[in-house]
């Protein structure tokens, strides 16, 4: 495909002002979206650059394997792929997109020579979202481009509120889920390491049957707050698991980082200085956290799936209940195994 063909032209300026204009996502707010473009051509590339960058921010890769290892850490709201390049097909490149947890939510568009129907259909069937056709009809290509951003724009907003725990601000079960198995694919697929934390606010029960449910309320929005105020990094997910009790997940943290965080936890909500005078260990509001640390090495993964990591987190939670609470315990080990092993507690 010729360059020209990818190249604006003056006489689609005005029709793609109009495009932009009166639409019902500002500006602002789709500026902020990144558009990822793959083409083993880098002349298209640079056309395609010129032609959104000033809509969108715009990631560019002449090869798919590195536009693949890109969208897994990074923030990509839609990708350009083009079909036919010498690394890998884009058929194959939308394939491993759609199978991998970590990337199958961003939607694809083929851009292609190919106007063969059965070619269109094939792309389809594999997850795109769109086929357009070489040479592109920029004024097309632009509303396409933008009605799928807005799209993606309209799903983030409800993915937000549908995620979030309506009493605690945090995130609820079903996002902490989600996060939780992308953490951990990418843990695997990269051979890092990552720290889960189950956390339990001590006696609370107790505390309901004597402050009542309004201040039971209270006392877990505040804890949840105190949560939050300890994530380093915008990586760092705190989600609420069940009633009083809730996750930590820290992504590319080992044992020493794990505990270092732990402890902030415990120090944070020790500093809210909630009265509990129905504790069973002290006259305030405390936590109890089980902790677990999750290495991918050699056949590792094939003895553990995200269930059994919360169970032996949660062992490690009861364990640290049994031993007088507001504490932290935890495995040494960072080779999890399904066999037992010795109890560490760590204050």
């Amino acid at each position: 495909m010729s360059v020209s063909e990818l190249r604006p032209n003056r006489e689609f300026e005005p029709q793609t002002q109009l495009l932009t204009a009166g639409t019902s996502v500002a500006n602002s707010e789709l500026r902020k979206q990144t558009l990822m473009v793959v083409d083993d051509y880098r002349s298209n590339l640079q056309a395609m650059n010129a032609l959104f960058e000033f809509q969108y921010q715009v990631v560019m890769f002449d090869n798919a394997k590195e536009a693949l290892a890109f969208a897994q850490v990074g923030s990509v709201d839609l990708i350009l792929l083009d079909l036919d390049m010498p690394d890998m097909h884009g058929y194959d490149a939308c394939t491993e997109l759609k199978s991998n947890p970590l990337t199958a939510h961003i939607p694809v568009i083929f851009v292609t020579a190919s106007d063969s129907s059965d070619d269109e259909a094939r792309g389809l069937l594999l997850g795109a979202v769109d086929y357009i056709t070489k040479p592109v009809n920029l004024t097309i290509l632009r509303a396409r481009v933008r009605n799928h951003m807005e799209l993606v724009y309209y799903r983030k907003k409800l993915e937000i509120l549908s995620s979030v725990d309506g009493l605690t601000g945090v995130a609820n079960r079903r996002q902490l889920d989600t996060v939780l198995l992308q953490h951990y694919a990418s843990t695997i697929r990269f051979g890092h390491s990552m720290t889960l934390m189950m956390i339990d606010i001590d006696d609370f029960k107790p505390y309901n049957d004597l402050y009542g449910h309004m201040q039971g309320d209270d006392c877990l929005k505040r804890v949840a707050k105190a949560l939050q105020s300890v994530r380093r990094r915008e990586t760092d997910f705190v989600g609420r698991y069940g009633g009083e009790e809730f996750a930590m997940v820290l992504p590319d943290t080992d044992l020493e980082g794990g505990l270092v965080v732990a402890n902030k936890l415990l120090q944070a909500v020790r500093v809210l200085n909630i009265e509990h005078q129905g504790a069973s260990e002290t006259d305030r509001v405390t936590i109890s956290i089980g902790l677990i640390v999750f290495e991918a090495k050699g056949d590792q993964s094939s003895h553990h799936s995200v269930e059994a990591l919360i169970e032996l987190a949660d062992k490690q939670l009861y364990i640290a209940k049994r031993s007088g609470k507001n504490r932290v315990s935890y495995d040494p080990s960072t080779q999890l195994s399904s066999q037992s092993k010795a109890d560490n507690e760590h204050e």
